[in-house]
């Protein structure tokens, strides 16, 4: 694409228009004398477009590729108090011979930075460096361009302020790349709403790192660093200060305060003498008691006062799901009522087994000497050739018939392994019965493994269908038809026998072992784990009394604020003779919809809990539509 088509604003095709029909653009050249004009082109690859923003230590312009045709964002390293741009308005120089040391040395730190973020170039939380170039007497990282918005613009899209239960959402997203960024040993320094990227997607990322501007403080005593009112701990007021993960729990702190009360934190150096600092619940805000006070103490105005990690912070500051179980207790709600058969659900171990190997030799040999019987017979009669290969074959489907139905016999098989057997080899009645019997049996079979939730394939009922009719045909025409013919419909049963017996020795030989969610030792304790809502990221243990999940706080253990949730909502509770953990909708308004995981490992569609239901480790629950969802966790 030409870069003269392009907007400077929003990088779309514009063509020769003078005001940008997508954005109402129009090209007058930078904002400021201090940015790049548009339309500059670095490295021969990037073209710059609008300036994104602009810091005391640097300058962040939108640029599109132009080898590989996408948007992009480029820092540039620009320190205003002490550079400036040459005449040629592209270079960048000291203002004075005296700031030429601490030019150098900040863009020697600016570097550096530009190497720490390459280490988080794939991480779903920052914002992905993808180049490093020098040019024009400084240096410019190459970032991946974010759809979305900043979390400043994003709360004064919502009035200012959002809920507890939002702001905690996107948070936690920042906490678990804070974590990630102190444990390579890197200090963020700039935590607030403006470098918290919430992107369109629902991601979040962290963006624009202070080691720069940190280290040219540090370098020079002339420079005034410029710190962000309210977001800043003391600590970074001071030349002396000592910096560390407590300095970003303390911005991140500010942030969250910030995000539910609408305001700024007083600036910490004020709140050294006295601190003013109002709790939000005094504000109106709906906010968990421990969880306020985790907020509290990561805006403590002394470092050592604050969390030292953002593990405990992020711990302390989800609501205690185990606290409130363990300290209110309720009485457990009776047994659930049921109108179907409980000795249904419970697993059926098979006794049947089908040695597969031996069968289809078995089986083959069979056919193949009927072939050469039928082949070598000018008129076909059944009555002329010797009966031995059809004896062998019927033995063998005895046997067949006779374990497959007795593998799934749980009080709802539509027959009997006696009856199987005297149906399908009594003259007449195997006509009759041999498409209940066997494309039934594919039918009852998959029935089964749903009614016990087990893992294995299911068989293909049109092939079970398809070995029926050639079964019938078999029956009917053989015996009566010419050599070339007869063996015509022996290798059409052929096709579809082979096939049935072995899918059938698979499938009958598969119940005899337990199902992969039972294959656990009897220690194995399971729990829920909380995947999103207002304890998102915790876990509680569910024992045979079991919990209550709703809204009433007096009748419910796990106590959930949306207006969605009923007062008692869904029960879980876990037996000695299942592993895994069954849940029950307790007449809820809006329902309790579950999610299994497959033999494949995939997870199969959301469906609406009609009756009691085990779920195994991997499978997820949720109430109602769009709340709370929980994981089986095993342990």
């Amino acid at each position: 694409m030409k870069p003269e088509l392009l907007c400077m604003s929003c990088m779309v095709r514009k063509g020769t228009a003078a005001v940008c029909p997508q954005c109402g653009y129009f090209d007058r050249g930078p904002e400021n004398p201090q940015q790049l004009p548009p339309r500059t082109i670095l490295g021969g690859k990037y073209l710059i477009g609008r300036a994104l923003g602009q810091g005391g230590f640097g300058i962040t312009y939108l640029a599109w590729d132009l080898a590989e045709n996408k948007k992009l964002a480029i820092k540039e390293y620009f320190p205003m108090q002490i550079s400036t741009r040459s005449q040629d308005h592209l270079t960048v120089s000291p203002i004075s011979a005296k700031s030429r040391q601490d030019l150098d040395y900040g863009l020697t730190k600016f570097v550096e930075e530009g190497k720490a973020l390459s280490r988080f170039k794939d991480h779903p939380g920052v914002v992905s460096m993808l180049a490093f170039l020098n040019a024009n007497g400084t240096a410019y990282i190459v970032m991946e361009y974010v759809e979305g918005r900043d979390l400043k613009e994003y709360l004064k899209q919502h009035d200012g302020k959002i809920s507890f239960d939002a702001a905690l959402k996107i948070l936690l997203l920042v906490m678990a790349a804070l974590e990630d960024v102190h444990a390579a040993g890197i200090v963020h320094r700039d935590i607030s709403p403006d470098n918290i990227y919430v992107e369109d997607n629902g991601g979040v990322k962290i963006l624009d790192f202070g080691a720069t501007r940190y280290a040219l403080g540090e370098q020079s005593r002339s420079l005034s660093v410029v710190l962000k009112p309210g977001y800043a701990p003391e600590e970074q007021y001071r030349s002396r200060g000592k910096q560390g993960p407590w300095t970003d729990i303390y911005a991140l702190g500010a942030t969250f305060y910030r995000a539910i009360t609408g305001r700024v934190p007083p600036e910490s150096p004020d709140r050294l003498a006295e601190d003013d600092l109002m709790p939000p619940s005094s504000m109106g805000v709906e906010i968990p008691p421990n969880s306020e006070a985790a907020l509290l103490k990561s805006l403590a105005v002394k470092a050592e006062h604050r969390f030292q990690t953002v593990a405990e912070f992020r711990e302390a500051m989800l609501p205690k799901l185990v606290a409130q179980i363990v300290h209110r207790p309720v009485v457990p709600p009776p047994p659930p009522l049921r109108d179907y058969d409980d000795t249904a659900l419970a697993p059926v171990p098979s006794s049947a087994h089908l040695p597969k190997l031996f069968l289809l030799a078995a089986i083959s040999i069979s056919i193949l000497l009927s072939l050469l019987f039928y082949g070598a017979s000018d008129n076909g009669s059944v009555w002329g050739w010797p009966l031995l290969p059809l004896v062998i074959l019927y033995a063998v489907m005895l046997f067949v018939f006779g374990q497959m139905w007795k593998s799934i016999q749980d009080g709802h098989a539509r027959t009997t392994p006696v009856n199987a057997i005297a149906y399908c080899f009594i003259p007449v009645f195997n006509i009759i019965w041999a498409f209940p019997v066997l494309w039934g049996f594919a039918r009852d079979y998959n029935k089964f493994l749903e009614r016990h939730s087990r893992e294995g394939r299911r068989l293909n009922e049109i092939l079970f269908l398809f070995s029926a009719i050639s079964y019938v045909l078999g029956w009917i025409f053989i015996p009566f038809v010419s050599g070339s013919v007869a063996s015509l419909l022996i290798l059409l049963n052929a096709c579809f026998l082979l096939p049935v017996v072995a899918t059938t020795c698979d499938a009958v030989n598969s119940l005899g072992e337990p199902p992969v969610s039972q294959r656990i030792t009897p220690l194995r304790v399971f729990s829920l784990y909380c995947v999103s809502g207002e304890y998102q990221g915790e876990s509680v243990a569910v024992n045979s009394e079991g919990i209550v999940i709703g809204r009433n706080p007096s009748r419910a253990n796990v106590v959930l604020s949306s207006d969605e949730i009923s007062g008692r909502h869904v029960r879980a509770w876990q037996d000695s003779s299942n592993p895994g953990i069954w849940i029950e909708d307790l007449h809820s308004t809006n329902g309790t919809f579950y999610r299994q995981v497959t033999s494949s490992g995939d997870s199969a569609g959301w469906v609406r809990i009609t009756e009691s239901k085990l779920l195994a480790a991997g499978d997820r629950f949720r109430l109602s539509e769009d709340g709370a969802e929980f994981e089986v966790k095993a342990t």
